[in-house]
């Protein structure tokens, strides 16, 4: 008998952004760091390119989100960064668990030491400050940076704040025990910033302030600094950070375990394969430094002075940096990276992934690392533009010539390497048919959202410098020469205009034939023919057999001799929106008489055809007129037992493949006990796990249901260990799904990512 070798798993690359929610991670605030990744996209990256207990890398760690993301996902990671600050910042945030008991009576201790401290700061005059000698240890004659505003570490703070931040840490180093001790230094770690001169409030904002660290990435000191009183800020945050080392044990249960399942070393990416063996990584996400953007370890300098971390020289001249203090050239930067990126190459396991964050204001440094991956090995597969929450004014004034997102790009290690070169195209041509993919996608686009998706093709085709060295005005005029602006400032494909350079054939001819039927009412095949057949010259160039089927599908011959469309409720109800050449008419189905319950039924079945999908409603729910309508399938395509397939049937409504593929299932919880649909979805996920993955199964309620939902959402018997369940599913409001919904079923195509936008994550637990 003959082993058969299992076919190896395919992975397609993501090719879609994600809403970046970054303020709603339970560490977000944890400790403060420079760009820090949004954790809902990292999250998502990590399901997607790496198998559960697989091992993810992230040879530049940063503040550790890459980490933490992982242990949430039950995935091993493995960090290193060569900044002490970033090591100790992502250790603390993974630990787990921690004994808050001691924690707090360390605290309390803690503040009993600094009552006298604080009361004399209060009431001493400036004279009385400058002339109090100081026992207590602080970090003395440690130059910063050349770029600062001050010259030593000491020079950042204020006579009081310096006082009372050296007794702080004092009082800190006496805790015995040892958890306690580090967590405490954590909290003191996150103050420094805050407590510095250079933290300036925001005029405009109540409340409102950050530090010129993390502004401008250097040691600014704004005319006006805030001063606080520091065990106020202490006790602040040791609040914050409890809470958040709560929310974390509860996340990662009993999986992080220092050693085993997480470690982080502080160390050159270079030296990745000291920690782990040649292919044993099973993905790789990481946002390395970029040239002269953030000097990392000169800007760390406070934080490494107050709590003692030694930074070498070896390590200095090692950082992947262009400029700083050490003034190294580019040679010296592409060299670092060079050899990182050979450690990913050889510590991967073959057809494995790697996703790069690029966010770099010098355009042309894309190419050399681009080029760079692949002299290693490398394939380069796809380019996504991840939108900021915020734009800059800098992005909105030049729209390609700055950057208004990451790019996250992504490389796979193949088992046998290949160069391969990019596709060329004139700039102007690239641009028009990225417009004419996303307008004809969107039935109308606005320019920023073809510039957001013209981004990654520009890089793709070695157009991106270029690009961004034009003016707005001549990517404006390259669009007008083929659209239009429309009344609601969207751009639309020019009447006349022969489309056809990206979109295929049959999409081709359905834009033709409903944009005619638009304007003419009715006509006969032949006239049809002769119409359209001249625009469709691009490529391949359809028979009159092609015309006559997408007829039958958009249009109806009521005399047996001329075509009509059909009704726009029938259109929508096929996921075809009319696409018209001169207006932009929005049709937003009625909703019909029924249940509230059934109402959102109806409404996802509409937007899941939309989708082209196909929607599998519940037994139950079949009996409705209105949804049966809709004539949904009965079967779909999943493996149960009997009982777990009895409990999956009843599921309100799922959206499948044409071959019953469940891809997203809804529970619509009006008045019913939302137990009931945590257990359809716990049998469903018997059947179809990468549904959990995905974060596709969905609870939608009443905003009236909040808190009912949210307290099954974190004391249910389904959540935490084993299950895990709130890792795996979602909630969304049946006020933000009507009030979406006109908007969604306007657009001439809609996609599953849009739905997204509306989901929640279940809260943690306290």
């Amino acid at each position: 008998m003959v082993n058969q070798v299992a076919a190896p798993i395919v992975v397609e690359p993501i090719r879609h952004a994600f809403p970046a929610e970054k303020s709603k991670a339970w560490h977000y605030k944890i400790h403060p760091f420079y760009t820090k990744q949004p954790s809902n996209l990292v999250g998502e990256y990590i399901r997607h390119f790496c198998p559960e207990g697989g091992l993810v890398a992230d040879p530049f760690c940063g503040s550790g989100v890459t980490a933490i993301e992982a242990l949430t996902n039950r995935r091993r990671a493995l960090c290193i960064d060569l900044d002490p600050l970033a090591v100790f910042i992502t250790r603390m945030s993974c630990l787990s668990p921690f004994d808050l008991n001691a924690y707090w009576d360390a605290y309390r201790q803690v503040e009993k030491q600094m009552k006298p401290v604080v009361d004399f700061v209060r009431k001493a005059s400036p004279n009385e400050l400058e002339d109090y000698k100081l026992k207590e240890w602080y970090p003395k004659d440690i130059k910063l940076p050349s770029n600062a505003d001050r010259e030593y570490v000491e020079d950042l703070f204020g006579r009081a704040q310096l006082i009372s931040l050296s007794y702080l840490k004092a009082a800190i180093m006496k805790t015995k025990h040892e958890q306690a001790r580090w967590l405490l230094l954590f909290v003191f770690s996150g103050i420094l910033a805050r407590a510095s001169m250079t933290y300036g409030i925001d005029s405009k904002h109540a409340g409102g302030g950050d530090s010129g660290i993390f502004k401008v990435y250097r040691y600014w000191v704004p005319p006006t600094p805030d001063y606080r009183n520091i065990l106020d800020l202490f006790s602040i945050r040791a609040k914050l950070v409890a809470n958040a080392k709560k929310r974390g044990d509860a996340i990662f249960g009993d999986f992080a375990k220092e050693g085993e399942t997480f470690s982080v070393h502080c160390d050159s990416a270079e030296n990745l394969l000291k920690y782990t063996p040649e292919k044993s990584v099973d993905y790789i996400y990481t946002d390395p430094p970029y040239g002269a953007h953030i000097a990392y370890l000169d800007l760390s300098t406070m934080w490494h002075a107050w709590l003692e971390f030694e930074v070498t020289e070896d390590m200095r001249q090692r950082e992947a940096i262009e400029g700083g203090e050490q003034q190294f050239d580019e040679n010296h930067y592409l060299g670092v990276l060079q050899k990182s990126f050979e450690q990913m190459f050889y510590a991967l396991k073959d057809e494995a992934w790697l996703s790069l964050v690029f966010h770099h204001k010098e355009t042309k440094l894309w190419y050399a690392i681009r080029d760079m991956m692949r002299y290693i090995g490398f394939e380069y597969i796809n380019t996504t533009a991840q939108p900021l929450a915020k734009q800059t004014f800098h992005k909105v004034k030049n729209p390609l010539r700055v950057l208004g997102e990451s790019l996250v790009v992504n490389f796979q290690k193949t088992a046998t390497r290949k160069i391969s070169q990019p596709m060329s195209l004139p700039m102007a041509n690239l641009i028009k048919n990225v417009a004419e993919r996303v307008i004809y996608r969107e039935g109308g686009a606005t320019t920023e959202e073809i510039l957001r998706e013209v981004v990654p093709d520009l890089f793709e085709n070695d157009l991106f410098f270029d690009a961004a060295s034009r003016k707005i005005g001549d990517i404006l005029a390259i669009l007008e020469s083929d659209f239009q602006l429309d009344d609601n400032d969207l751009w639309q494909i020019k009447a006349g205009r022969e489309i056809g350079n990206f979109i295929p054939p049959k999409e081709r001819i359905r834009y033709y034939v409903i944009g005619y039927l638009r304007k003419m009412g009715k006509a006969n095949f032949d006239s049809i023919v002769t119409t359209i057949l001249p625009r469709l010259v691009n490529g391949h160039k359809p028979s009159k057999q092609d015309i006559a089927d997408v007829l039958k599908e958009v249009a109806i011959s009521h005399d047996g001799i001329n075509w009509e469309l059909k009704g726009p409720d029938v259109l929508s109800q096929q996921g075809v929106l009319p696409l018209l050449f001169e207006t932009r008419e929005q049709y937003i189905p009625e909703i019909p008489e029924s249940t509230r319950h059934n109402q959102q039924i109806y409404r996802l079945a509409l937007l899941c055809q939309k989708a082209g999908l196909v929607p599998y409603i519940g037994k139950h729910e079949r009996n409705d007129p209105m949804l049966a309508v809709l004539k949904p399938p009965t079967h779909l395509n999943i493996k149960a037992e009997p009982e777990q397939l009895k409990r999956i049937q009843q599921i309100d409504i799922i959206w499948t493949l044409d071959d019953g593929t469940p891809i997203w299932a809804f529970e619509i919880e009006e008045h019913t006990s939302i137990l009931s649909a945590l257990e359809r979805f716990v049998a469903l996920l018997t059947a179809a796990p990468n549904l959990g993955k995905r974060h596709q199964l969905t609870i939608v309620a009443p905003k009236s249901r909040r808190r009912k939902l949210q307290q099954e959402l974190t004391t249910s018997s389904y959540i935490g260990h084993p299950l895990f369940l709130e890792n795996k599913i979602t909630y969304m409001y049946f006020e933000d799904l009507e009030s979406r919904f006109p908007k969604y079923s306007a657009k001439s195509a809609f996609r599953i990512e849009d739905l997204h936008s509306l989901c929640h994550l279940p809260p943690t637990s306290d």
